[in-house]
């Protein structure tokens, strides 16, 4: 069997409590990025399996929202589980089958997408402040400040 890295992000801030009780309830070793990441580190076969023994021994101890591989595999990927409604699973299927995809392939591709989304919303935010910025400093005034933060 291999260890696998998972990474746990819960749906809110988890308290020393809860943590040291979630501790007791898993055989799995957990380190606290913050109140709400966790690694923790799964003997099993491959990845999957390491997930599902997760939400088995953590899920009602930890307010988990979704589990991710801490590394990508050899493809390049990260696998990450996530909670689904049967309401939410059958619409997917449904957009998965209509585009001649599986729920899996069509999910990776919305992530992919919002995630493409984002990246472009936060690069046109950043171009807006920097123009902001630009109208009432000089350039040089700018680069001085961020150095200076930098150095911080």
């Amino acid at each position: 069997m291999t260890l696998h890295a998972i990474e746990i992000t819960l749906t809110r801030s988890v308290d020393t409590l809860e943590l040291r009780a979630a501790q007791q309830e898993s055989p799995f070793p957990l380190a606290a990025e913050d109140r709400r990441r966790l690694v923790v580190l799964v003997s099993a076969k491959n990845e999957g399996r390491a997930m599902r023994k997760i939400w088995k021994r953590l899920e009602d101890a930890l307010p988990i929202d979704v589990l991710c591989s801490l590394f990508p595999g050899p493809d390049g990927k990260y696998l990450m589980s996530i909670p689904l409604s049967d309401e939410t699973y059958e619409r997917i299927q449904r957009v998965a089958a209509a585009e001649q995809q599986t729920p899996e392939e069509c999910l990776e591709q919305a992530i992919a997408q919002a995630l493409a989304r984002d990246r472009s919303s936060r690069r046109a935010q950043l171009e807006c402040r920097l123009s902001e910025l630009l109208r009432t400093y000089s350039a040089v005034e700018i680069t001085g400040a961020a150095a200076q933060l930098l150095e911080k």
